[in-house]
């Protein structure tokens, strides 16, 4: 009998929770969901210094807004914890002294190399030659524990992949390398694999980036004596400029999408598509669709690509909120904003007002407003608004009078024509109308277009410019309706005081 399928998803808590790192997750999700398996949220917080509590926080609130529940990790506990890397460092040690006393480790001090100028450090890394771990042992006076990567004759790596197929390691690339440091501290490339051999991970499904040090930790399994888990590398995620995404360039951080008015299910389908494809030409999925359709041999290898509309390259150092309003800018015209409409569209009235009340409030006050004339006026925006933000904005007329009119439409619907009667003479109708209803009003401007021989563009366009400040906005009787009698003839009478002045 095959072993149960268990996968695990293991972020840092260095800083936010990253699109590409959700798009792992969704992977490893989709996989323990499809098998009846089990997935695992572990919290990879070996570096003490760059460990961040509420970058911890972050990341789980991340994964139960995006729908991503685990199975085992913080706060729902498991057989195999504990799911925080700070908290098992007597476990690696202990793994240490087995290494150590079978042969296979050792304590050395490096001399510290000579000091390499920074751009030389980055050309390394970029090319995979850089080991960090090994750099840092070296600038410490006391000695690490290395890991012998070779028991005997050196010999090449052969990995088989579940995405990449074979891939080769050659021995000479293959060097000793820091298991532990001089202070005790794991490394990477050591605790992860105690970590998967004691959780008895199955599959490990994670970025290409982690490629170059799967041959490592393959020789530390067989050091063990543990069964090789499967490997599937994810491709990278690219931008627009077929550049790696990353958080100097692009915006990455789950927070900014969400603050943006994205869905969390529009996102998650959004990201299992990059990469990925159910094998039609299926693009908005449920979780029960994709669960059903997901396999690992329908991963690409070639680089995912996320394209934003970027006007121009996000600001060197911009801060979160310089971000967000060049996510804004960015998404229009995208397919995520598409998707999202998608999802938009589908929302229940109820489960509408409920995702969009959080973006009205950051716009507008909504206290005494009532929920029944909310949820209706949310209805008049939800077909055409891709984002919750957008929504929020579209609806800004409902909540505000104009402050100024749009210059090309006073002068289109207005100022030519007979644009100013019709609506001298609308506001003398509807002041006079008592049946405040949808069909009534709908009825009775229908019949005042006829009597005067006018397209119904003719008298529906100059009342929008009043109500809005633009020649657009919901069918015109139902905006009448919503935004109530009083105030729509409050605003016919501020437009008409302007009749002859320069449109501000």
């Amino acid at each position: 009998m095959a072993a149960p399928v268990r996968v695990r998803f293991a972020p840092s808590p260095t800083g936010y929770l990253h699109v590409g790192g959700v798009r792992t997750a969704i992977f490893n999700w989709l996989f323990a969901r499809q098998h009846g398996g089990v997935f695992v949220l572990r919290i990879d917080d070996t570096d003490i210094k760059r460990h961040q509590d509420e970058a911890v926080q972050v990341i789980l609130d991340g994964m139960k807004w995006a729908g991503l529940s685990w199975d085992e990790g913080p706060e729902v506990g498991g057989a195999y914890g504990p799911y925080f890397q700070s908290q098992r460092f007597e476990r690696y040690k202990e793994v240490a002294k087995q290494l150590e006393a079978s042969g296979r480790a050792y304590w050395m001090k490096k001399d510290a190399a000579k000091d390499l100028p920074e751009w030389k450090i980055e050309k390394l890394k970029k090319a995979g030659k850089w080991d960090e771990d090994r750099a840092q042992a070296a600038s410490d006076p006391e000695p690490a524990l290395y890991f012998k990567i070779h028991p005997g004759e050196p010999q090449e790596v052969v990995l088989q992949d579940a995405v990449w197929k074979e891939y080769r390691r050659p021995a000479e690339m293959l060097d000793d390398y820091v298991i532990l440091r001089a202070d005790g501290s794991p490394t990477y490339n050591f605790a992860t694999v105690v970590d998967d051999i004691d959780m008895k991970i199955s599959h490990i499904i994670r970025g290409e980036d982690h490629l170059a040090n799967t041959p490592k930790q393959i020789r530390l399994f067989e050091a063990l004596n543990a069964p090789l888990p499967v490997f599937a590398h994810l491709p990278m995620i690219h931008n627009d400029k077929g550049q790696k995404i990353s958080k100097r360039r692009d915006p990455v951080a789950v927070t900014i999408y969400r603050k943006c008015g994205i869905l969390p299910e529009a996102l998650v389908n959004f990201l299992a598509l990059l990469g990925w494809s159910p094998g039609d030409d299926r693009e908005v999925m449920t979780q029960d669709e994709m669960i059903a359709a997901f396999s690992l041999d329908r991963i690409k290898l070639s680089p995912a690509q996320f394209t934003l509309k970027r006007q121009a390259d996000l600001p060197e150092g911009s801060d979160y909120n310089e971000r967000l309003d060049w996510l804004h800018a960015a998404l229009p015209g995208t397919k995520l904003e598409w998707m999202n409409g998608e999802y938009i569209k589908k929302l229940a009235p109820k489960d509408l007002l409920s995702r969009a009340e959080p973006f009205l409030k950051r716009h507008y006050d909504l206290s005494g407003a009532d929920p029944v004339w909310l949820s209706k006026i949310l209805a008049l925006e939800q077909e055409r608004s891709r984002t919750l933000y957008a929504l929020a904005e579209n609806l800004r007329l409902f909540f505000e009078a104009p402050a100024a009119y749009d210059d090309k439409a006073v002068k289109k619907w207005l100022e030519k024509g007979d644009g100013w009667a019709h609506l001298e003479a609308i506001r003398e109708l509807l002041d006079k109308h008592t049946d405040w209803t949808g069909a009534a009003l709908e009825h009775a401007l229908n019949a005042y277009a006829e009597q005067k021989g006018a397209k119904f563009a003719n008298i529906a366009q100059p009342l929008r410019v009043a109500l809005s400040g633009t020649a657009v906005s919901p069918p015109i009787h139902e905006t009448l309706v919503l935004v109530s009698k009083p105030e729509a003839l409050k605003r016919i009478d501020a437009l008409l005081a302007r009749k002859g002045a320069p449109t501000p």
